[in-house]
């Protein structure tokens, strides 16, 4: 489970610690700079991808069981411009980027692709 707050903070927490109010995160994820405005897991839980509209390329994707966020993707090459809206595919072989421009963007998974 995860939870954004309008600092940029993401904080991951482990399911096993139920509905308790006195959580400790399990990790505080600090790689947005401005409100975590969405967040969104793929299919079998191993990615999470973060994102604020705020900031220009505020995307970033998290490997669940490591809890590191992936540093080579996206680049600042990636045309993301303002993301709005992602989601992945029923079976994450395809992240979909909405962004301020109209467009979709949609990046193909290498590691999903031959499942």
């Amino acid at each position: 489970m995860a939870v954004g707050a309008e600092s940029g903070v993401v904080n991951f927490y482990s399911e096993q610690q139920g509905m308790s109010s006195n959580k400790t995160p399990l990790k505080s994820i600090m790689n947005l700079k401005t409100s975590a405005e969405d967040l969104k897991f793929n299919h079998d839980g191993q990615i999470m991808a973060m994102l604020t509209k705020r900031e220009k390329h505020g995307l970033k994707l998290l490997h669940v069981p490591t809890q590191t966020v992936f540093s080579n993707w996206p680049t600042s090459k990636t045309p993301l411009k303002y993301v709005w809206s992602v989601d992945f595919s029923p079976e994450s072989k395809y992240i979909a980027i909405g962004n301020d421009k109209g467009k979709c963007l949609l990046y193909q998974l290498g590691h999903y692709h031959d499942t």
